[in-house]
């Protein structure tokens, strides 16, 4: 057992808070600064944010490792049916997309290739980023403040996921904005799902590809990828009933599937037995 996780169990809180500054300073990192010492393109704009975020991530990774949550990062060719049970979570994210309001004609697409790929590579460095940190080592330290079972597990992923949320308030530091409540609403979700994704296939990789797309069709229209009305109210109505529904089956899989293992894979029966050994 390292030391670091030895102090993950003892002084789980002050970990947890590091961790959430850490997260605050790594979504901080000024990209746009650079980008515009390069010259200020979009394409060089994303394509700086993708390399710095990724970059902040390293940390992040190297202390999932050190806690013994190191699990989330292997593939087990035996969970294709854990898979599937993620397919509501990865709806709920595709869904962002704005399908209706393209095939009704209130936006359209508006960029190049090399646009789109370098505004991928920035939505992908997102999710590396904010997943690793957040479900990556948030969750399970949240994990170890509450209890072993399957209410416990709620618990980590909605404690996670509101601290995931609330630090959004701190884009009030540029300006008030009613936005910006918006943006931790959904935040909250988007930690939900991706905790859920997590639990139920056992690695990051997912909570990372679900991200990137959420944050895909939500920047679309800020970053001038796209042009028109993205919130139309056939687009609000969809949006309200594909979530409640893809909601409810999310649920019914969180209340039906065994988690147990769970707490095996991220080591944290380990730490508690040894610490109560000594």
């Amino acid at each position: 057992m390292t030391n670091l996780e030895k102090s993950a169990k003892k002084d789980t809180v002050s970990m947890i808070v590091t961790i959430l500054l850490y997260g605050v300073g790594a979504a901080s990192v000024p990209y746009v600064w650079v980008s515009n010492l390069l010259g200020g393109a979009k394409e060089v704009e994303w394509t700086v944010a993708f390399l710095l975020k990724t970059l902040c991530a390293v940390l992040p990774v190297y202390l999932i490792f050190q806690f013994g949550f190191s699990n989330m990062f292997k593939i087990s060719k035996g969970k294709v049916k854990a898979y599937l049970l993620t397919l509501p979570a990865f709806l709920v994210m595709l869904n962002n997309l704005p399908f209706v309001p393209l095939i009704m004609g209130n936006m359209s697409i508006n960029g190049t290739f090399l646009q789109f790929l370098t505004y991928f590579l920035f939505c992908l460095s997102i999710g590396i980023l904010e997943e690793i940190t957040y479900r990556g080592c948030l969750l399970p330290l949240c994990a170890y403040k509450c209890s072993r079972d399957k209410k416990g597990l709620f618990w980590a992923v909605v404690i996670s996921s509101a601290l995931f949320g609330a630090l959004h308030l701190f884009n009030l530091l540029s300006g008030f904005s009613p936005a910006v409540f918006l943006q931790v609403g959904y935040s909250f979700l988007i930690g939900l799902v991706c905790g859920f994704a997590l639990i139920v296939s056992g690695n990051i990789y997912l909570p990372i590809i679900f991200h990137a797309i959420f944050d895909f069709g939500g920047f679309l229209l800020g970053e001038g990828l796209a042009i028109g009305v993205l919130w139309t109210m056939e687009n609000v109505i969809w949006t309200l009933l594909s979530s409640i529904v893809l909601g409810v089956f999310i649920i019914i899989i969180f209340i039906k599937k065994d988690f147990s293992l769970v707490y095996d894979d991220w080591n944290l029966n380990r730490v508690e037995q040894s610490l109560e050994e000594k």
